[in-house]
């Protein structure tokens, strides 16, 4: 499943950062990347949570900073009786660089690159995050300051999401034309049937030749990275439908059930089936949506 760029849109010339609350049924489907950082409160709901190659549960008070362009991705469970809420503050790190004050932030930052997830928040945290839209501008920004500050000394004891081979693969895919052409087509056409010699002649090199060039750019192999994608996209059809599994894997491109599982069980140390019961261990029961 291939993230889309969002391009955001500030109310006001005036204003250096966004931020808004959502009250809905749901969230909306959304998987998606931007320059600018990204905080999110979950003030309610529960459902899974993306973030790069991570694939975690979340519920209320889940509160987790996803860096810049990295891929993220919220999955709500809903039924008839449920709601969900939500704050979301996004912010390039530029506006602090002027700031030798906020220089502790630069660390936070970059551990923000695979994504931060902040397990038990504190009370002053997420009380400052409740009422931060319905400041004004000046105290936003003062809270803003605040929260980060008290994040940037929590930061050790924050989990790290997303993995670094992840976030290298699509920092080089989105940077370099000529990988990111390779990748594209390959996260493109995950069920049809690729193999080496196949992208070789597309990217106009000899087999041997094309696997040293994937290697070198990606830190994979080729046939490894196809795996590792079209695992990631199985997860999330695990995760936010009902398909059967032996659907799901000719979905994602693997031409038998018993490669698809035991690929399954070696990159996540559980077989498609409990991956989906850890995450949805009641799906008749609900319907998935996300933003």
């Amino acid at each position: 499943m291939k993230p889309r760029l969002e391009t955001l849109s500030l109310p006001s010339k005036q204003q250096s950062f966004n931020a808004f609350s959502i009250h809905a049924d749901s969230f909306e489907p959304y998987w998606h990347y931007h320059p600018e950082l990204e905080l999110t409160l979950i003030t309610k709901g529960q459902g899974t949570r993306f973030v790069g190659d991570n694939i975690s549960p979340f519920g209320d008070n889940d509160l987790v900073l996803v860096g810049e362009n990295l891929p993220h991705h919220w999955v709500s469970i809903t039924n008839e009786n449920t709601s969900v809420g939500a704050v979301v503050i996004q912010f390039p790190k530029s506006i602090f660089e002027a700031f030798p004050e906020c220089d502790p932030f630069k660390l936070l930052f970059n551990k923000t690159l695979q994504g931060l997830h902040f397990r038990k928040p504190s009370q002053a945290i997420i009380k400052k995050m409740t009422v931060f839209n319905s400041l004004d501008k000046p105290s936003q920004l003062s809270a803003l300051i605040s929260i980060l500050h008290e994040l940037s000394l929590e930061s050790s004891k924050s989990v790290v999401l997303s993995s670094k081979i992840y976030r290298q693969n699509f920092r080089e895919s989105k940077y370099d034309s000529k990988v990111s052409k390779c990748t594209s087509y390959i996260l493109e056409h995950l069920n049809d049937s690729l193999n080496v010699s196949m992208m070789a002649e597309k990217m106009h090199m000899t087999p041997p030749s094309f696997c040293r060039w994937f290697k070198k750019h990606i830190g994979l192999s080729f046939v490894t990275f196809l795996n590792k994608s079209r695992v990631e996209s199985a997860c999330h059809y695990l995760a936010t439908t009902d398909a059967p599994i032996q659907d799901i894997a000719f979905m994602v491109g693997f031409e038998s059930l018993s490669h698809f599982n035991r690929t399954f069980k070696s990159l996540k140390e559980m077989s498609p089936r409990l991956f989906r019961l850890k995450i949805q261990p009641n799906p008749q029961s609900w319907k998935a949506t996300g933003f």
